[in-house]
Parts: structure tokens; sequence; C-alpha cells
């Protein structure tokens, strides 16, 4: 499934890039306003299973915001209503009824908030990760102050460490592929101004208004305190908290699959991969995994061959095994081939 970029126009004349993969109810996934990972194919491993599970689940939606990516770089308004008119071009262009609204991080959780209080009769369920309502939390912490003393002097330095604090510094590897994508995505110029004008936002009075079904999900060693997320599910009418393990800050890696149960559960989706042979469960990245583990390659061998670190790799197997209840590389290669899962020699 390959997405192709196409354009909406914002109220205020700023062109928004995005794209959809797959067909059914549609998942908007925001960007991490104010920064975006690229309406197109992503290029993280990680990121690209994560697509397609959820492209195998209902219609995807990716865009990125105002500023960043393939979408307009100059941009004067980065308010919180001119974040929120990205997202209204994105859904009006596509003729959307209603939909899923997930947030991940940043700034896109106030921004989803305000949405959903603002177009209620549109946004079907809200998923907000890692959630806070305040922008100061953020801005105020003395790390990010360090960090952002980075931006004027060393372009590269900054997108490195912002990298690895968001993704997690035990993902080295894929946080140096993600700070060669914000360096792709952003200019320093656009970035300082756009977080500059966020650091000022605040929705916490809005969060007793929103009406839509409301989940709140935390990574429980992630670098943001879990009584952020506590304190905006507890004020959401009806919110549902859920805490998943690991440290990184991206939904995709560190149990992925956690997540994604999580989300099932509250969509009322079945989450079942269509897999050959009745291989529920396998994402479409882990039955690649398989199929070459199962031909005897070895974990380096699979890595090289599917363009994935070792540890991923690792990974993977790892909740293979958990999942088809194999123990070892030869219980696996046995249920690949009774399920004919080996494919092609």
């Amino acid at each position: 499934m390959e997405p192709q970029t196409r354009y909406a126009t914002t109220r205020d004349g700023v062109r928004i890039a995005f794209c959809t993969m797959g067909e059914g109810t549609a998942y908007i996934e925001m960007p991490p306003v104010p920064i975006s990972h690229g309406a197109g194919p992503a290029e993280v491993p990680e990121w690209q299973a994560w697509d397609e599970e959820l492209a195998r689940r209902g219609m995807l939606v990716m865009y990125d915001c105002r500023g960043a990516g393939m979408s307009d770089r100059d941009v004067g308004d980065y308010s919180l209503d001119a974040w929120m008119l990205d997202l209204d071009a994105v859904v009006d262009s596509l003729g959307l009824e209603q939909f899923v609204l997930f947030a991940p991080d940043s700034l896109a959780v106030p921004v989803a908030i305000a949405y959903a209080v603002r177009r209620p009769e549109r946004v079907s369920h809200l998923i907000l990760w890692q959630a806070h309502a305040d922008v100061a939390y953020i801005t105020d912490d003395p790390r990010f102050a360090g960090i952002m003393n980075l931006l004027d002097k060393d372009w590269v330095l900054f997108t490195e460490v912002l990298a690895q604090a968001f993704e997690g510094f035990s993902e080295p590897a894929t946080a140096h592929r993600e700070a060669a994508q914000l360096r792709e995505h952003h200019t320093a110029q656009g970035l300082k101004a756009a977080l500059t004008a966020a650091a000022g936002i605040d929705v916490s009075d809005l969060l007793p208004q929103v009406s839509s079904p409301t989940l709140v999900l935390h990574r429980r060693e992630g670098r943001q305190d879990l009584k952020q997320s506590v304190q905006v599910a507890s004020r959401i009418p009806g919110a549902r908290l859920t805490v998943v393990e690991g440290s990184s800050g991206s939904w995709a890696l560190q149990h992925p699959e956690a997540v994604l149960r999580a989300i099932d559960d509250f969509l009322g989706w079945t989450g079942e991969s269509a897999g050959p042979s009745g291989a529920t469960g396998l994402s479409p990245r882990e039955l690649d995994v398989l199929r070459l583990l199962a031909r005897g390659r070895s974990t380096r061998e699979i890595g090289a061959e599917l363009v994935l670190a070792v540890r991923t790799v690792e990974r993977h197997i790892s909740n293979i095994y958990r999942k088809i209840g194999a123990h070892n590389r030869s219980q696996a290669t046995t249920f690949a081939h009774e399920h004919g899962l080996t494919g092609p020699s």
C-alpha cells in the first residue's frame, strides 16, 4: 500500500499535504504538532508496520501540519485556531462526516481536545497519547529549555537530541533516522516560530466539555509524568486511561501490539490481521519475519533483507512466539509450514 500525497487548502489559504491508506472507518493520525513525519510512505520500518496495521482496520489519514513537511512552509499564523484549520481542511477535502481522531503527544493533544469541543459532531472517538492540556508543562521544563538553546547554535545536534528525547534513548538507531526526517521536513526558523507560538496554549478549561468517547494512553516509563495523563483523563467525562509498558515516547516502538490492543478494544475493532491460513494476530511485518525465519535465515540476515535493526527483528520474533504459542525457531518454523506462511522460495 503506497499512499499518494494530496493537498487541501485551509480557510486562511495554506496548502496542507495529506494521504490515506486503506478503506473503511476514517482514523486520522495527527502529526505531533508542530512537528510532522511526512504525509507519505513512512521511512522508518516500525512506522511502516504501524501504518499497515491501521490501514487493515480502516482508512488511515495522515497529514503534515502547516509550516512542515510537504505542506506550505512560509506560514505566519501558528495559533491554536490555525492548527485546527489544518485538520478542518483535510476533513473537508475527504468529505468525512465522522472519524476517529488520534493525537500523538506534543501540541497535537491540546489541538485535538480543542477540536473535539469545537466539532463534537465530527469526532466519533478521541484517542490521546501521553496527554496534557497545558503546553507550559513541556515548554517550562528546564530540559526543554536546554534543547531549545541548541536550535540556534547547532541545527543537526538539536534534531538529534529532540528525536532521542521523543523516541527514547533505548532506540538510538530509530531516533537517528527520525532526526534526519526532522531536518528534511522542517526549517530551524519555522520550527522555532511554531514552538514559540505554542508556549502559551492551555485547554484545561475545555476538558469537561469533551463529549466524544475518549481513550488516554500513557507509556509507563516514558519521559512524561503519568499524573499529566491522569489529570486529563479524570476531567474528561467518561474517559478511559490505559497504561502500556516501555520507555519510548513513540506508540509504534516498544510493545506496539499493546497499544493496538487498547485501541481495538476501545473502538470495538477485532484487530485481526488478514494473514493467510487463519494466522490471525500477526502484523504484516511479523508475517514477513516469520516467512524468512522459516526459510532458515538468521536474525542478522532477516534484518538485512527487511532493512530492520537486529534488535527490531528480535522484538518481532519475540512477539511472533507469543502470538503463535511457540518457544523456539523450530516450533515457529513448523507453525509457518502448517499454515502455509513460508511463501514462494
